[in-house]
């Protein structure tokens, strides 16, 4: 009988000691699997270029070739007169057969070689290196003002970069002054850096938002599509 009950004794010490081991053993430290993986972030989409309406020049359209260092083509409506000012200058309005005075409605190429030296003095029309360069330096949807050192001025010169546009299958930047400065109100000024062929073309113009229909007139869609023919030299 005592032999039995030392056996008991023995088992139940064993069981106790089985069961406080396993309350002691270390847990896992591996992380539980979640149950379902999350989406991928979604990136914000970039701007796609803007493309012209028109790619070609429609019939009986005047063509002017610019064969120097920089060379380009553009076409026109043949009521338009083409002007060179300089080597690096070519400006284009409405024929007129009287003075129009004010010419408030023009487009303009402009073509800075690499490597070109000076420019501060007004002989490449609407180039400045300082300016230039805060421009090309601004981000989409970034505007900013060429003379924020002076408020009377700041509004007159004040741009916006807008998605970049396609010309002659490149990339161009894109900005837009809705009030430049000395225009008549209504006026806005739209220009393009192009770089390419070792040079940065500066195509622009300043067009009626109006529709007053004043002799030069020179509305968007007529704008938009001299501009889509231009195309560089090869």
């Amino acid at each position: 009988m005592s032999g039995t009950m030392q056996v008991s004794t023995s088992l139940m010490i064993l069981g106790i000691l089985f069961v406080a081991a396993a309350g002691c053993a270390p847990q896992s430290t591996q992380p539980a699997e979640p149950s379902s993986v999350p989406p991928a972030p979604t990136l914000p989409s970039l701007p796609s270029p803007t493309v012209p309406v028109a790619a070609t020049s429609p019939s009986g359209w005047a063509t002017y070739t610019n064969q120097g260092e920089c060379g380009y083509a553009i076409s026109h409506p043949s009521n338009m007169d083409g002007t060179s000012q300089g080597m690096y200058n070519w400006n284009l309005n409405v024929s007129a057969s009287e003075p129009l005075g004010l010419i408030a409605n023009f487009i303009y190429i402009s073509v800075i070689p690499d490597g070109f030296q000076g420019g501060e003095d007004g002989s490449i029309y609407n180039y400045h290196p300082a300016d230039t360069q805060t421009l090309l330096n601004m981000q989409v949807g970034e505007s900013r003002s060429l003379r924020d050192f002076d408020p009377n001025l700041a509004p007159w010169f004040t741009y916006t970069r807008l998605p970049d546009t396609t010309l002659s299958n490149q990339a161009a930047q894109t900005y837009e002054n809705p009030q430049p400065w000395e225009f008549p109100a209504g006026t806005k000024e739209i220009r393009y850096y192009l770089k390419a062929n070792g040079c940065t073309y500066l195509i622009g113009g300043y067009m009626s938002t109006v529709g007053s229909g004043q002799p030069g007139a020179i509305d968007q869609a007529l704008f938009d599509q001299i501009i889509a023919t231009f195309r560089l030299a090869l």
